[in-house]
């Protein structure tokens, strides 16, 4: 039989998470922001990946950025590695599932454009591999 989780309960652990993630993390936070602004102000690309619930994570974060996040604004170049069936298939097939987000990288990524890795782990290949790339061609990466 499962055990049931106080929903209240759960959500005071997720808000205490998040304080003590921003405490910990504040600099790296902020670092990562900065990036984020000089890459969109100087007209870069933000390249999101991930696999599974990650994946889906980086498709809605780059929409936000496409599309318009709190107030209407001009889009900004952003872009999920994780959309294209068809890319993603032939790379997988062709090389391996691996190299899926490194060869896109290597193909759309130029110096400072910012590759954002949504890891739950932090240990999948196709992601690290992809990261790996985009240090290789002089993009700016964030886990």
């Amino acid at each position: 039989m499962s055990e049931r989780v106080d929903p209240v309960a759960h959500l005071r652990e997720l808000a205490d998470t998040a304080a003590r993630s921003a405490d910990v993390l504040a600099e790296q936070i902020r670092a990562a922001t900065q990036m984020v602004r000089e890459t969109v102000q100087g007209g870069g690309t933000l390249f999101f990946c991930g696999n599974g619930g990650s994946a889906a994570d980086a498709q809605h974060i780059a929409t936000e950025y496409v599309v318009r996040y709190m107030r209407t604004r001009r889009p900004l170049r952003a872009i999920a590695l994780t959309t294209d069936t068809s890319l993603l298939t032939a790379a997988a097939n062709d090389f391996s599932f691996d190299e899926v987000f490194s060869r896109q990288v290597e193909a759309l990524g130029r110096p400072g454009d910012v590759a954002v890795a949504m890891t739950t782990s932090g240990a999948s290949a196709n992601v690290n591999a992809g990261l790996r790339k985009a240090r290789e061609m002089g993009l700016r990466t964030v886990g």
